[in-house]
């Protein structure tokens, strides 16, 4: 279906020039949270989250962001000023948490345990935060209201969105600074507000603050502040080709600065002119305001290391042993293709956004160039680099910031009757149920079981041609059935608390003896998600209050439907009332 008689096929409910989008907006936010919060392992899942809980609790109560965990410090610390550990991660995952943390001190008894539970719900914030403002992305694409709402669904819980939202990992948080900084850039375009190109690039800068590569992506995501029109709507704004004209234009300016004659030998009017300029200055906005972030995270690093250009970073890959960069071809070819961690097998759904990228090119060419080009420098660069897949963890996790980006094409699909529709149903359902696989089992598992080394992927960059943690997961979500193993008595290894992460092997371990080693401990035969392994620790060994934070968590998702469903009928009523006078004045005399 053309992207522009779709617009003209909308209801009028749906076309209502009142519809209450932030309202709605808010009701999927709060819907999307409770869902996610309901899967959340309701713990730290890996060793980088444990990292950035031990900065952000020790800012909150010391006031320094500091490592004093003897583990954590002497695993991944990094010696900086006045003699403290300090980590090599940004600040900005500790600082998002530390609003979590704080109120998890109120009520941290055992020691430690509610902190962590809070802890470990701040990436799905930031994931349910992305599903609402990829809804009032879809209306200002002129998405129709219902069927934003469907599409919103697919998104969040039909694609990596899910699964990287209830994790410790940070990846779902670049993801939704991505879309709220091109969501906020393109308003801008709209609106021709330098204010909201503003506040784009003060979003994006602060991805500076998680990882320095996002650096690279930043200036096409600033496109977005352009006004490209569509071939139909050219005098809305400056067409995708004209808009590189102007750099051939030759001005005359009259003494006081004004335009006093304009000679274009490419043919463009002034108007045109005019909007490349107004495009110019919300795009050079929006980079001016990155560098914020980027201040900040000098700043951060001259905090902890006494130098602006130090982050610790080159100090922690040395005791690695292994080089940053690896075969290019082996991890573009696993990130794209390979059974254990192509992102298409992984969130399905991507092959919707691939099949409507054309028309959202042509119905809004700047948001197409910009999901296009970011996709592909960010693809590059992840494959050059010799963890290409992020390990360990679930699917490629370093592409989750792309998968928000492609799901702005999902409506601009060309539904057919039939079998078109079919092929879209067994889509998204595939990705359900990956999804649900995703979060059901510990993901750690997978590596035990085949007694991988830590560093396996430096070994072999060809890794996931041959093994695939999709294909053993149905596997291990059938074993959960049996339950636990008789000898399962402890619940975390090394006897850590319930909410602590899984650290690794014991070093006098033989790598054949793995999975004999995991069968000690329940973490890896319980399903993931909290309220599913919570009701087996002892009460007075909880983070939490099980029965008040289901109640709480099943209210939240209530509330969100609630809200989302008046809406709706609010919609359905102004709908129906603008019917009713239109007819009562087709009877009117003229």
């Amino acid at each position: 279906m053309d992207p522009m008689s779709r617009d003209q096929g909308l209801t009028h409910a749906d076309k209502d020039p009142r519809p209450p989008k932030l309202s709605l907006a808010a009701g999927v936010f709060l819907a999307v949270l409770g869902v996610y919060v309901l899967a959340n392992p309701g713990r730290i899942d890996i060793i980088d989250g444990q990292l950035r809980y031990e900065v952000a609790i020790n800012w909150v109560t010391m006031g320094r962001p500091v490592l004093t965990d003897p583990l954590i410090a002497q695993l991944m610390g990094v010696e900086g000023k006045q003699g403290f550990n300090y980590s090599y991660f940004g600040p900005a995952a500790s600082v998002a948490a530390m609003p979590l943390v704080w109120a998890g001190t109120f009520y941290d008894d055992p020691p430690g345990e509610a902190t962590r539970f809070m802890f470990s719900l701040t990436t799905s914030f930031f994931g349910a935060l992305a599903a609402g403002v990829l809804f009032l992305f879809y209306i200002e694409l002129g998405v129709g209201v219902r069927e934003a709402l469907a599409w919103t669904g697919i998104a969040a819980f039909a694609t990596l969105m899910w699964p990287a939202s209830d994790s410790t990992f940070d990846n779902a948080q670049h993801a939704c600074l991505v879309l709220v900084a091109v969501f906020l850039g393109f308003v801008s375009s709209k609106r021709q507000s330098p204010y909201l190109a503003m506040a784009g690039g003060l979003v994006a800068g602060l991805l500076f603050d998680y990882q320095e590569y996002f650096a690279l992506i930043i200036p096409v995501l600033a496109v977005s502040t352009l006004d490209w029109s569509s071939r139909s709507d050219h005098r809305r704004g400056l067409g995708a080709g004209a808009f590189l004209r102007p750099f051939w234009l030759v001005l005359k300016l009259d003494g006081r600065g004004g335009l006093r004659e304009l000679r274009s030998p490419t043919g463009l009017s002034p108007d045109e002119v005019h909007a490349f300029h107004r495009a110019c200055w919300r795009y050079g906005l929006f980079m001016l305001a990155t560098l914020v972030g980027v201040a900040l995270a000098l700043d951060y690093n001259y905090l902890r290391f006494g130098s602006v250009f130090e982050n610790g970073r080159t100090f922690a890959v040395s005791r690695l042993g292994f080089p940053i960069f690896g075969n290019p071809l082996a991890g573009l070819l696993t990130l794209i293709v390979s059974p254990g961690k192509s992102i298409v097998l992984y969130s399905p759904p991507m092959i919707l956004g691939f099949l409507g990228i054309r028309h959202l090119w042509q119905h809004k060419p700047q948001i197409g160039f910009m999901v296009v080009a970011t996709s592909a420098v960010l693809v590059l660069f992840i494959s050059t680099i010799a963890f290409a897949g992020g390990d360990w963890c679930w699917g490629p996790r370093y592409l989750v910031p792309l998968v928000p980006l492609w799901s702005l094409a999902f409506p601009f699909v060309a539904i057919k009757k039939g079998h078109g529709r079919d092929l879209i149903t067994a889509i998204v359902g595939a990705g359900l149920i990956v999804q649900c696989l995703a979060v059901g089992v510990e993901h750690h598992r997978f590596f035990y079981e085949r007694g991988l080394e830590d560093y396996f992927w430096a070994k072999d960059p060809w890794f996931y041609f041959k093994h695939s943690a999709l294909a053993a997961r149905p596997g291990e979500v059938l074993s959960l059935v049996e339950g636990a193993p008789p000898g399962a008595v402890l619940f975390n290894a090394h006897r850590n608390p319930p909410t602590y992460a899984i650290l690794g092997l014991p070093r006098n371990i033989p790598r054949s003896r793995v999975p004999g080693w995991m069968r000690q401990y329940r973490i890896f035969y319980v399903p993931k998600p909290w309220p599913l392994w919570m009701g087996d620790i002892p009460p007075d060994q909880r983070a939490i209050d099980l029965k008040a934070w289901l109640a709480g968590t099943f209210g939240l998702v209530l509330l969100g439907f609630a809200l989302v469903h008046r809406g709706v009928q609010k919609l359905a009523w102004s709908s129906q009332a603008d019917q009713i006078g239109g007819e009562a004045a087709l009877l009117e005399p003229h």
